[in-house]
């Protein structure tokens, strides 16, 4: 007697690949994130109000705005 399991409808699903750049805004936070390529965060450093994130092969996989309000009064102002 044979079970029916669910193994296989996982093996027939598609991985989709991602597309880069995904962008996060988040108005209320004042905070923003664009990430421009796959990966696990290994390190990351702070540099004039941007944070920008590396993998383990110090690649920079995204790039967060902090006072993100403050970037956009001073683009118009320019």
């Amino acid at each position: 007697m044979a079970r029916n399991n669910d193994h296989d409808r996982v093996r027939n699903k598609k991985v989709t690949a991602r597309k880069y750049p995904e962008i996060f805004i988040d108005e209320e936070n004042d905070f923003a994130s664009i990430k421009i390529a796959a990966g696990i965060e290994a390190k990351s450093f702070l540099k004039d109000g941007f944070v920008f994130c590396e993998n383990a092969e110090g690649e920079i996989i995204e790039i967060q705005v902090l006072n993100l309000s403050q970037i956009k009064t001073k683009s118009r102002s320019a």
